[in-house]
């Protein structure tokens, strides 16, 4: 099948707005992006601090060829706020809850970014028969805090100081002090990315400066920020880690360091981004027919870098699914 390219969506899928609130609760509602028609359907998980807005350009291509569905996490983008934790099982729960509500049935092909990486797993381990493929982008992996960590001379994270900026910006944003010019709105909203458009650059700024939002990104953090199974994502998933069988499964990489840190050298970072293959590699052996790319010249956000790539593998995993 050729790879359709990726381009800039349209207005309905630019994230600028609410797509498909779909009720989960008696309160509480989640934010669904639906496009195309077909089987399988592709879900896209996104980053930590991220929403279903990232996947625009890459869903958009995707769409032409099946159903898929972007999500936004409970308290983020256009999603209504849930109760902590916000474990992986409980962004597994939300999502499941809202495909039912949808009435969009498996089989899913899983598309995880980062901690939705993660999380995307969880899910094939604990539903395998909903899960036709997956698609691990620049995935985050249950023992990296550790394996980076053993690096010689690799600096150590202050995870502490994170979550304390986290709470921070939830308190500022409650109280409408994250305003544009200062370094605390820097700070939440970051820079405007090349790869979006104008007006999903203003509502990924507009969706960043909610208490929601950093209460969840808080809460998710905290729950996944911990060494080999220490924290509650992590014992989630080192409880339900199986084989995949022959379940197609490709794993992107980001060709360049996906986490500079300030102040190491060439050969630290370097040495880190070995850690970061392997960790992708052993993520690849879950399944017999799993498989590790990596794309060159492109960072962490490889679905905004390249997300031709992103497109590429998704139709690869696609047609082996399709073909059994």
């Amino acid at each position: 099948m050729a790879t359709p390219a990726a381009d800039t969506p349209g207005p309905d899928l630019d994230g600028t707005a609410p797509h498909t609130l779909v009720r989960i609760g008696r309160r509480r509602r989640l934010n669904l992006v639906v496009a195309g028609d077909g089987v399988p359907t592709v879900i896209f998980a996104p980053g930590l601090i991220n929403t279903s807005l990232e996947w625009a350009r890459v869903q958009s291509a995707v769409a032409r060829g099946t159903r898929t569905v972007a999500f936004d996490k409970a308290g983020m983008g256009f999603s209504d706020p849930g109760p902590l934790p916000r474990t992986a099982s409980a962004v597994v729960r939300d999502l499941r809850a809202a495909l039912k509500a949808a009435g969009i049935p498996p089989p899913y092909v899983l598309v995880g970014w980062s901690a939705g990486g993660l999380q995307m797993r969880l899910f094939a381990f604990r539903h395998p028969r909903e899960v036709a493929g997956m698609v691990m982008v620049d995935s985050a992996s249950e023992f990296q805090h550790r394996r980076l960590a053993e690096v010689p001379g690799a600096p150590v994270p202050d995870r502490a100081a994170e979550l304390a900026t986290y709470a921070r910006l939830a308190r500022l944003a409650r109280a409408g002090a994250l305003t544009p010019g200062t370094a605390d709105y820097a700070r939440a909203v970051g820079p405007p990315s090349p790869a979006l458009t104008p007006a999903m650059n203003a509502a990924r700024a507009a969706l960043r400066t909610s208490p929601d939002y950093w209460r969840a990104v808080r809460s998710e953090a905290a729950a996944m920020w911990a060494t080999d199974g220490g924290s509650a994502s992590g014992k989630e998933l080192a409880a339900a880690r199986r084989p995949l069988g022959e379940l197609p499964l490709i794993v992107l990489t980001a060709g360049a360091n996906a986490w500079p840190r300030p102040g190491e050298t060439a050969a630290v970072a370097q040495a880190r981004h070995q850690v970061w293959r392997a960790l992708h590699d052993q993520i690849a052996a879950l399944s017999t027919r799993g498989e590790r790319r990596t794309v060159e010249g492109a960072g962490h956000a490889i679905q905004l870098d390249q997300p031709e790539a992103v497109v590429s593998a998704i139709e690869a995993v696609l047609d082996l699914a399709r073909a059994g």
